[in-house]
């Protein structure tokens, strides 16, 4: 009887410990077990709100739908885009036309504010804080015209239009690639693209984009960065415009391009870089980029036709007295048409606004059976026409 009693008072102790160890271990876990905690929208005062659509509808007001180049974000008369997130964050992608003024930077930056401007702060979406604080600073120090857009980018992007990357962050994708999918693409005609371009990029030029389309990812979310010729340059745009057309969600445009890449002494691959020199087109030909001094030259002395391959639109609003209009996609799709309008003889340069479009045309007529292809030269340097028919060459640095 006595060992009966043992035993069950073994078992009983057992069972005890058991359960007291479970119990206890159970305990633990709970406690080690942490939540993350949930991002909280901050709050908005709807006497600053301004919503994605309603920047948008400024943007249309104030762009009428021109190409977003520095040239046109430059006649922005209307309103100011203060970007408010660190400078890295800006890099990777902003909203076209905006400034970055980091909210711990603003008290002492407050003199890069328009004063004749409505302001707009935005930064990382509903839950960032950075804009309505800075919007407070800059109400401090006297300005009553502000706004705070808390969707910011992710609005931006979500609503279906692309960001601009700086050249900091493409060099980051370019030099140190991660293990997400990326894809940097060239819109420049294919001779640009052959002389000099930057490493892994794709050669989709805009003139051949409907043709050519095919080469984009099927994945519509893979991220999809467009550069061409410099901040003139309308090509990288486009192209942005038609592939956000066709359903890709993260699009930037390198707004810098080949020549700030070229400046900031970064790597190119292609022709000029692995000193290949290309052949004369013809024995009796002229070389095939006039320089902006003989063109100049030229013009004045009335030896000189001045093809314009630009848009309609560009050419309407401002052209070289005398030039002849063929917008550059039409000698890939319309061929015989166009070559039809050019000169039988004498000599013809063709001109863009920085050579992209210009080079490609030229390249293209080579390949017609036009007749006057040895006095055929294009420019191939960043050109300003003014509305009263002058021009000017921006320098190369």
């Amino acid at each position: 009887m006595r060992k009966l009693v043992l035993l069950l008072l073994a078992i009983l102790t057992s069972t005890f410990l058991i359960t007291g160890c479970a119990s206890t271990t159970v305990k633990e876990a709970a406690a080690d077990k942490v939540t993350a905690p949930e991002q909280k929208n901050v709050p908005q005062d709807p006497k600053l709100r301004i919503t994605t659509q309603e920047v948008m509808a400024l943007f249309s007001k104030e762009f009428a739908g021109a190409t977003l180049v520095a040239e046109t974000l430059e006649q922005n008369k209307s309103f100011q885009l203060i970007d408010a997130r660190p400078a890295v964050k800006f890099e990777e992608g902003h909203v076209p036309g905006a400034v970055n003024i980091p909210k711990p930077l603003l008290p002492q930056n407050l003199d890069k504010l328009a004063k004749d401007k409505m302001l707009i702060f935005y930064c990382g979406g509903l839950h960032c804080g950075l804009s309505p604080a800075s919007a407070q600073i800059a109400m401090k120090a006297g300005y009553k015209n502000v706004k705070v857009w808390y969707e910011g980018m992710p609005g931006w992007i979500a609503a279906g239009n692309y960001a601009e990357i700086e050249t900091p962050a493409l060099e980051k994708l370019v030099t140190k690639p991660g293990k997400e999918p990326l894809l940097i693409i060239d819109a420049r005609p294919g001779v640009k693209y052959q002389q000099a371009f930057i490493p892994s990029a794709l050669s989709l030029p805009k003139a051949e984009f409907e043709a050519k389309k095919g080469l984009l990812p099927e994945d519509k979310n893979i991220p999809l960065v467009f550069y061409c010729g410099g901040y003139k340059c309308k090509l990288s745009h486009e192209s942005a415009t038609l592939a956000l057309s066709m359903g890709y969600k993260n699009v930037s445009v390198y707004a810098a391009g080949e020549p700030a890449w070229k400046e900031a002494g970064l790597p190119l691959w292609g022709n000029e870089a692995s000193g290949v020199k290309k052949k004369a087109v013809a024995k009796n030909a002229l070389p095939e980029v006039i320089t902006p001094e003989e063109f100049t030259k030229l013009l004045a002395a009335g030896k000189l036709t001045v093809v314009d391959v630009r848009s309609k639109e560009d050419f309407d609003a401002a052209h070289i007295p005398g030039a002849i209009n063929i917008f550059d996609e039409d000698f890939y799709s319309k061929e015989q048409e166009s070559i039809a309008k050019l000169p039988k003889e004498g000599r013809i340069a063709l001109h863009c606004a920085t050579g992209s479009r210009a080079g490609g045309a030229f390249y293209a007529i080579l390949d017609t059976d036009y007749g006057n292809k040895s006095n055929l030269q294009y420019l191939d340097s960043t050109i300003i026409v003014n509305a009263d028919g002058s021009y000017t060459f921006e320098k190369k640095h």
